[in-house]
Protein backbone atom coordinates (compact mmCIF):
# COMPACT_ATOMS: atom_id res chain seq x y z
CA UNK A 1 0.00 0.00 0.00
CA UNK A 2 1.43 3.67 -0.95
CA UNK A 3 1.61 5.20 2.81
CA UNK A 4 2.27 8.57 1.30
CA UNK A 5 -0.64 8.42 -1.63
CA UNK A 6 -3.28 7.29 1.77
CA UNK A 7 -1.97 10.45 4.01
CA UNK A 8 -2.48 12.58 1.40
CA UNK A 9 -5.90 11.87 0.43
CA UNK A 10 -6.68 11.62 4.35
CA UNK A 11 -4.55 15.04 4.55
CA UNK A 12 -7.00 16.09 1.97
CA UNK A 13 -10.56 14.88 3.37
CA UNK A 14 -9.42 16.38 6.84
CA UNK A 15 -9.16 20.09 5.04
CA UNK A 16 -12.37 19.06 3.42
CA UNK A 17 -14.10 18.43 6.38
CA UNK A 18 -13.27 20.91 8.36
CA UNK A 19 -13.83 23.89 5.68
CA UNK A 20 -17.33 21.97 5.96
CA UNK A 21 -17.82 22.82 9.01
CA UNK A 22 -16.73 26.05 9.11
CA UNK A 23 -19.59 26.55 6.79
CA UNK A 24 -21.96 25.53 8.12
CA UNK A 25 -20.92 26.74 11.70
CA UNK A 26 -21.13 29.92 9.78
CA UNK A 27 -24.55 29.57 8.29
CA UNK A 28 -25.91 29.04 11.55
CA UNK A 29 -24.33 32.42 12.79
CA UNK A 30 -25.43 33.98 10.19
CA UNK A 31 -29.03 32.98 9.86
CA UNK A 32 -29.26 33.40 13.86
CA UNK A 33 -30.71 29.79 13.95
CA UNK A 34 -31.26 28.52 17.47
CA UNK A 35 -28.62 26.25 18.57
CA UNK A 36 -30.06 23.46 19.83
CA UNK A 37 -29.18 19.28 19.28
CA UNK A 38 -31.01 19.44 14.96
CA UNK A 39 -28.65 22.80 14.26
CA UNK A 40 -25.58 21.63 16.26
CA UNK A 41 -25.07 17.76 15.41
CA UNK A 42 -24.48 18.50 11.68
CA UNK A 43 -21.78 20.77 11.92
CA UNK A 44 -19.96 18.78 14.57
CA UNK A 45 -20.40 15.19 12.56
CA UNK A 46 -17.67 17.22 10.49
CA UNK A 47 -15.67 18.51 12.99
CA UNK A 48 -15.13 14.50 14.16
CA UNK A 49 -14.43 13.39 11.32
CA UNK A 50 -11.71 15.71 10.96
CA UNK A 51 -10.20 15.19 14.43
CA UNK A 52 -10.23 11.43 13.93
CA UNK A 53 -8.58 11.82 10.08
CA UNK A 54 -5.99 14.25 11.89
CA UNK A 55 -5.54 11.40 14.86
CA UNK A 56 -5.53 8.37 12.03
CA UNK A 57 -2.39 10.77 10.01
CA UNK A 58 -0.56 11.18 12.90
CA UNK A 59 -0.92 7.24 13.33
CA UNK A 60 0.31 6.50 10.15
CA UNK A 61 3.10 8.99 10.45
CA UNK A 62 4.09 7.40 13.21
CA UNK A 63 4.11 3.15 12.58
CA UNK A 64 3.56 3.23 8.22
CA UNK A 65 3.50 -0.57 8.32
CA UNK A 66 0.03 -0.32 10.49
CA UNK A 67 -1.51 1.65 8.06
CA UNK A 68 -4.33 -0.80 7.14
CA UNK A 69 -4.96 -1.09 10.76
CA UNK A 70 -5.56 2.59 11.19
CA UNK A 71 -7.81 3.06 8.04
CA UNK A 72 -9.95 0.17 9.33
CA UNK A 73 -10.14 2.14 12.72
CA UNK A 74 -10.75 5.39 11.31
CA UNK A 75 -13.39 3.92 9.21
CA UNK A 76 -15.09 2.16 11.73
CA UNK A 77 -14.82 5.31 14.33
CA UNK A 78 -16.08 7.50 11.68
CA UNK A 79 -19.13 5.57 11.47
CA UNK A 80 -20.40 5.14 14.86
CA UNK A 81 -19.83 9.05 15.27
CA UNK A 82 -21.75 9.98 12.22
CA UNK A 83 -24.67 7.35 13.08
CA UNK A 84 -24.51 9.51 16.39
CA UNK A 85 -25.03 12.31 14.84
CA UNK A 86 -27.94 11.36 12.54
CA UNK A 87 -29.60 9.73 15.41
CA UNK A 88 -29.40 12.90 17.26
CA UNK A 89 -30.13 14.99 14.09
CA UNK A 90 -33.21 13.34 13.74
CA UNK A 91 -34.56 12.14 17.47
CA UNK A 92 -33.84 15.66 18.88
Amino acid sequence: MDVSRIQRILNSLMILSFMIFGLLVGVIFIADAPTDGTTASLPFAFLFISIMTFIATGQISDSPHLVQKYVREWLIICLIGVVLSALTFTLA
